[in-house]
């Protein structure tokens, strides 16, 4: 189906499938039964209501109902708000949120999200402005099969995943949280919105704008799966995955059948992505991921991010999206092209609040830590060099500080050398291998005038890093400049959390320096303080390296600087934090 028909079928698509499944009128509700697909525990069932509201008006229900959702023609932006009654007495009224995924979807109507009630007989509507037509939806569930918490195996299908770093976290598949299949096709057996795979370029994040501590997020699903699919006539529900408060992940629109015990992908054999409805035109070749409850003056919660983090982060690795990147996006079907985020919220892309204020203020924290989770799962190693370059004469030699940094618990020697060199000409490394090392380079008298890019290679194992510096050969000293050089004493200390250690700085200086040198650190891991005594100070300082109970262990380069008169200088040292 392409995004047009798509878009033509969120928008009117059938009018007439829907009233197979919603019996409206005016001043009554009436209920409808939907047969449960074969080996569904679950079959939602939905009563309804219609009519004018020019200020406050009831609405019975002929059935208590779990969930209840409101929709009307017009007036886009009206304050509609509900109270909902088990008996004669109505509850506090409470805002209708909007449905965010059908933004723009069908034009003139305008869906409220679903909403948590407990055994509702009626609702009472209240609007700011007239209102032709509203609907009242109510859903009875049909029960709360048991969620299939057991590990579920990663797709060995897909090429694209079985390639990642990153494991796929478990999802509970469509029949752990009652999904009627059913409602995925129409009267006549023909399936509404068959499936169609595109290469996933984006992740965007919502929430799904109902209750917080949802006491039955599986039945929150299938009420939502029935408004989707019956009420707004799409034929699924709008989402790729949804992540309950718990840390739940369900497994959203429908892709394809899994063997059995194999985790849902939402993709199919060759790795492409299903095309969801949950931005309009940004649907194909994006993943909407949706967060149960309402996150516009609250944040997800722990386990709820810590499951939204896994997720995307095997996501974007399996298909070599880069977390913090803001790459061209193009639509696979339509053609239309954006530059946005590769983790976007909703309202990036629409009109929206979704998903939420509060959590959407914390995205840019969210893409740092699932490019910290890609990075954990891939081994790995860089290199950096200081000073970028250095000028000697020709029989002189000049000094680089070489630092390795390892990620994703990359382990082995990392062994260094040196490739440019001119003729006439040595490099040296003290020591080597070593995560910090200073490189010595020596001309000779013969060594050729010019300059020369130094390549600095870095190998442990199949891996190799590199950087690189520059040589600058004068055939005459240049004019005596003032300088300094930093050193440190010992290259390397090893702590327990909680305590501290030390390190001497001492300044070396030349062509009359005199200055005071002012330092600073880098690269001090979280929880721990860094702080220099004296400083500044003109030969020597002392570093010392507080940890708490809490800082992470592992084992960091810190890359010291010192500053005067306009220089800069470098050195680094290691520091291995250990538990206990």
């Amino acid at each position: 189906m392409t995004e047009g028909a798509r878009r033509g079928l969120l928008g009117g698509l059938s009018a007439a499938r829907v009233r197979c499944f919603l019996v409206v009128t005016a001043l009554t509700a009436a209920a409808v039964f939907v047969q449960a697909a074969p080996g569904a525990t679950t079959a939602t069932r939905a009563v309804s209501a219609s009519g004018r509201v020019d200020t406050v008006r009831t609405f019975a229900l002929s059935r208590a109902v779990g969930h209840v959702a409101v929709h009307w023609r017009g007036h886009p932006k009206a304050h509609v708000k509900v109270a909902l009654s088990r008996a004669d007495t109505f509850g506090r009224w409470q805002r209708v949120h909007l449905d965010e995924t059908g933004i723009g979807a069908r034009r003139g109507e305008t869906y409220g999200a679903v909403m948590t009630v407990s055994r509702a007989r009626a609702v009472r509507v209240s609007s700011n402005v007239p209102i032709r037509r509203l609907s009242v939806v109510g859903f009875v569930d049909g029960g709360s099969p048991a969620p299939q918490l057991r590990p579920l195996r990663t797709s060995l299908l897909s090429a694209t995943s079985t390639s990642a770093g990153v494991a796929q976290p478990s999802v509970i598949p469509r029949s752990g949280w009652g999904a009627d299949e059913s409602l995925r096709f129409d009267s006549t057996g023909k399936e509404v919105w068959p499936p169609a795979f595109y290469p996933v370029q984006k992740v965007i994040v919502h929430h799904t704008a109902t209750q917080n501590s949802d006491p039955n997020p599986a039945a929150t699903m299938r009420s939502i799966y029935y408004y989707h699919a019956i009420t707004q006539g799409w034929g699924d529900i709008g989402y790729n995955f949804a992540i309950s408060e718990s840390g739940l992940i369900y497994e959203g629109r429908y892709s394809r059948p899994y063997a059995p015990g194999e985790s849902p992908t939402g993709q199919d054999s060759s790795g492409n992505g299903v095309t969801a409805a949950h931005v309009a035109g940004y649907n194909s070749g994006t993943v909407g991921i949706a967060l149960l409850g309402t996150l516009t003056s609250r944040d997800a919660t722990p386990a709820a991010r810590t499951a939204l983090e896994k997720l995307i982060a095997w996501i974007e690795d399996s298909h070599g999206i880069d977390p913090q990147g803001n790459a061209l996006f193009t639509n696979p079907v339509s053609g239309v092209q954006a530059t946005f985020s590769n983790i976007a919220g909703h309202r990036d892309l629409a009109a929206t609040e979704c998903p939420g204020g509060v959590f959407y203020a914390t995205l840019p924290a969210l893409r740092a830590d699932v490019a910290s989770l890609i990075a954990a799962t891939n081994p790995d190693f860089s290199l950096a060099a200081s000073p970028a370059s250095e000028s000697v004469v020709q029989g002189t030699s000049a000094a680089y500080s070489i630092a390795v940094t390892r990620t994703g618990g990359f382990t082995g020697p990392v062994t260094l050398s040196a490739q440019g060199l001119p003729a006439g000409t040595t490099a040296t490394f003290t020591p080597n291998p070593a995560d910090a090392s200073t490189l010595t380079v020596t001309t000779s008298a013969s060594t050729p005038t010019g300059t020369y890019p130094l390549t600095i290679t870095g190998t442990a194992g199949a891996v190799t890093q590199s950087t690189s510096v520059t040589l600058v050969v004068t055939a005459s000293p240049p004019p005596p400049i003032p300088s300094f050089t930093l050193g440190a004493s010992p290259t390397t200390r090893t702590v327990v959390r909680g305590s501290s250690t030390t390190y001497g700085i001492t300044v070396t200086p030349s062509g009359g320096f005199s200055a005071p040198v002012t330092f600073a650190v880098s690269g001090v891991p979280g929880n721990a303080t860094a702080g220099f005594s004296p400083n500044p100070a003109a030969t020597s300082s002392t570093l010392t390296v507080r940890t708490t109970r809490t800082t992470k262990a592992g084992t960091f380069t810190l890359l010291i600087t010192g500053a005067a008169g306009g220089l800069s200088r470098t050195t680094s040292v290691t520091l291995r934090v250990r538990r206990n």
